[in-house]
């Protein structure tokens, strides 16, 4: 009877059997620092004073490494409000530009030792009044976040002061008498267009923020709210109101634009909590009946700018989330709530915060930014991703000591890097990329290539990135060697909302029974899953990567020969190894001398009944490609003067066939390529001391070459029986004659 298994059904076992616990033994790599990036330097900026226009202050930047660094580098920029009077000595400074702000950016590269404090002083002038946000970073050389230290004032013409000017946040309910007319209708509007500059040097309108338009009256004494409207998704708004005041006149008309966004706002932790508010100049005597365009733009280089990108990217965060829910009828965060949750970000352009969500009472639904994240969208993204997951779960998952302090890279727990994973997925693909980016000056990670091997990067399922990267997998439609279908953003995010997942493992076990084979093959791709066995079909030849955990399992049939084969594909050259046994215990067959495109074999030899063989392909470079493939050969023999004629595709790599040979027999064996293919014979006699043998154990043909015929002769053999008949190709594809003479 037939014992063929499932690869799923062997996964728990063939491992052992195979003898395979891991994969094969590397060569150390460079050590790298143990501390995480941004968890590597404390950094202190300080300014002696705060200068006015035409003043000078001494600057003194102090950077100190938690442990000895080779290569550590410290980053200081300065606004175009400061300029350099005497820059610190040693370091090598540039012109660079951040959206479209001007900055001087300073550095030095050295060697860092571990409690020892490095001291840089310089003596700064002030040039033009405004904000000056003095950064400073320092990093190791990694990809990833540095660790930060500011200095921020705002400069005047006769006098400055260290933070923000007062009154840069405003509760809503003004001090002033209000009229809540609020309407949208009338015979007279103001309409324009809400603006801020990208990273990128781009003019973007800022999508879905809060637009009042208000009547000053009194000299500025007495506000009567005219109306209120949020900006559409190009940052456009417009509202109408009565055109004229009580004493006949039109309106004088102040627009104002509040951090107040859909459901989203962001507020001042130094003043009481309260939003944000930025106006221009008021409009007076605004004819009835007129349509006035009044556009507000954030001026470079101030909070005003950082604070709409923040709200642009809370916008993108939503606009990309809502989207995959798939119902075009409910924009809230999670589906069928009769009051959807607002989230609160906490920022000022003076605070150096590590950025966090918070999801314990009393905090819960806040979170709270660094000062550079008007720098970073992905940050914002990221953020949303966990107050997604707290709404839509109604808890985040435990949280152990181990997140506290995590990165993109390495272990923490399993709990830990589903949350972080999960966010990580949901700020790449807001934005449609595969990198993780933190600020300009920034490395960015790559999370969509990595898999085994990977330098630089953790194995398993305690790893956020490899999370990150395979929920990529999940939702992309890249063909990868494991990666080889998509369920959508759409399908992850169904998935994820299925019910409460503590893990990816538990995620993983969510998703549709028809998703279950794609999202093993993905988590084996991503080392999340530590050993794969996978089933090879007859004739069907896969691609695979040497050196990870994985093994190929077949099937013989009873009483026929059989042969598994593997050979280097793609890029380069060079020699794997091939190594096969039977899946319940038994000796090792191995292959090792095909060169390039030469293939090596294990022919298994006729069994007693059905059994299943394990192999596995290993090579002296990690994830060198090869093709795989095992062939049964077929009912009856190849009979004297009856030639058989077969097709070797492409993709194929090799075929069997059986034919019996007598004592003091003399047997010649032909194979003619039909169409240019470049070919290889082989004859293997029967051997009742093994199960299986290899290549070397064959003879071969050797005359040939592309388009040429094999032929081997065997005269007086010495041992009886059923002999195999291997034909392996190295090139092309086609028909192939095979001869018995």
């Amino acid at each position: 009877m037939s014992r063929r298994l499932t690869a799923a059904a062997l996964a728990a076992t063939a491992l052992v059997a195979a003898g395979l616990v891991a994969a094969p033994a590397h060569a150390a790599p460079a050590r790298t620092p143990s501390c995480d990036p941004g968890d590597c330097f404390t950094v202190s900026v300080r300014l002696d004073r705060a200068p006015a226009v035409g003043q000078t202050a001494t600057l003194t930047v102090e950077v100190t490494a938690k442990e000895d660094l080779p290569d550590a580098t410290t980053t200081i920029e300065l606004p175009e409000t400061l300029r350099w009077v005497r820059p610190p000595a040693g370091l090598d400074r540039r012109a660079a530009t951040i959206g479209r702000s001007r900055v001087d950016r300073a550095s030095r590269t050295e060697r860092a030792r571990k409690g020892a404090r490095v001291r840089y002083e310089g003596v700064v002038t002030a040039v033009a009044p405004g904000p000056a946000s003095i950064r400073v970073q320092a990093g190791d050389g990694r990809p990833g976040p540095g660790s930060e230290g500011l200095a921020y004032l705002t400069i005047g013409a006769e006098s400055s002061i260290f933070g923000m000017p007062p009154g840069s946040a405003k509760p809503h309910t003004r001090a002033q008498p209000l009229v809540q007319t609020a309407s949208l209708a009338g015979d007279t509007c103001v309409h324009g267009h809400v603006t801020h500059v990208t990273l990128d040097g781009v003019v973007r309108g800022t999508p879905s923020i809060l637009v009042e338009a208000w009547d000053v009256d009194a000299g500025g004494a007495e506000y009567d709210k005219l109306g209120v409207t949020l900006t559409d998704d190009a940052g456009n708004y417009r509202i109408c109101f009565t055109g004229t005041e009580e004493n006949g006149t039109g309106q004088d008309v102040d627009v104002q634009v509040l951090t107040e966004g859909r459901y989203w706002r962001i507020v001042d932790p130094t003043d009481n909590d309260n939003v944000y508010w930025a106006n221009g100049s008021v409009h007076k005597d605004i004819p009835p009946g007129d349509d006035r365009t009044v556009d507000v733009t954030a001026p470079p280089g101030t909070p005003v700018e950082d604070l709409l990108r923040i709200m642009a990217a809370a916008h993108d965060t939503w606009d990309f989330y809502i989207r995959q829910l798939q119902q075009p009828d409910n924009d809230c965060w999670k589906p069928g709530e009769a009051v959807c949750r607002t989230v609160t970000f906490r920022w000022a352009p003076t605070r150096v915060v590590t950025s966090s969500y918070c999801y314990f009472d009393p905090c819960r639904f806040q979170i709270d930014l660094d000062a550079s994240v008007g720098l970073e969208k992905m940050t914002v993204a990221h953020e949303l991703g966990h107050f997604i997951m707290d709404y839509t779960y109604g808890h985040l998952p435990p949280r152990d000591p181990a997140c506290f302090v995590h990165y993109v890279t390495g272990r923490s727990t399993e709990s830990c890097a589903w949350v972080e994973g999960w966010a990580h997925w949901i700020s790449v693909q807001t934005y449609g990329g595969t990198h993780i980016r933190w600020k300009p000056t920034d490395g960015t990670v790559d999370v969509e290539s990595p898999t085994w091997f990977s330098a630089g990067w953790d194995d398993g399922p305690d790893v956020e990135g490899r999370v990150t990267a395979a929920l990529l997998d999940l939702a992309d439609n890249h063909e990868e060697i494991w990666d080889t279908g998509s369920i959508g953003t759409h399908g992850v995010v169904a998935a994820f909302r299925k019910a409460p997942a503590d893990t990816f493992a538990q995620f993983l076990a969510g998703l549709k029974p028809e998703d279950q084979a794609l999202a093993e093959s993905v988590a084996f791709q991503n080392t999340i899953r530590g050993s794969r066995t996978e089933d090879l079909d007859d004739r069907t030849t896969v691609r695979r990567l040497a050196n990870v955990p994985l093994q190929s399992v077949f099937s013989s049939t009873t009483g026929r020969w059989s042969v598994v084969a593997a050979a280097t594909s793609g890029a380069g050259s060079g020699d794997v190894t091939l190594e096969v046994n039977p899946l319940e215990g038994g000796s090792t067959v191995r292959s090792s001398q095909g060169l390039g495109p030469d293939p090596d074999f294990v022919a298994v030899q006729p069994t007693l009944i059905d059994q299943i063989f394990a192999s596995r392909v290993s090579s002296g470079v990690d994830l060198r490609e090869y093709v795989l493939q095992s062939a049964v050969a077929p009912p009856g023999d190849l009979e004297r003067g009856t030639p058989q004629t077969f097709t070797m595709p492409a993709d194929q790599l090799v075929e069997i066939r059986t034919t019996p040979i007598d004592l003091g027999a003399f047997v010649t064996f032909t194979v003619t390529p039909q169409n240019g293919q470049d070919i290889d014979l082989y004859v293997m006699a029967p051997n009742s001391t093994a199960w299986g043998l290899a290549r070397s154990a064959a003879r071969r043909s050797s005359t040939g070459g592309p388009g040429k015929a094999e032929r081997i002769t065997i005269a007086d053999p010495k041992v009886p029986g059923d002999y195999a008949v291997i034909v392996v190709k190295k090139s092309g594809d086609g028909d192939l004659t095979l001869t018995r003479t």
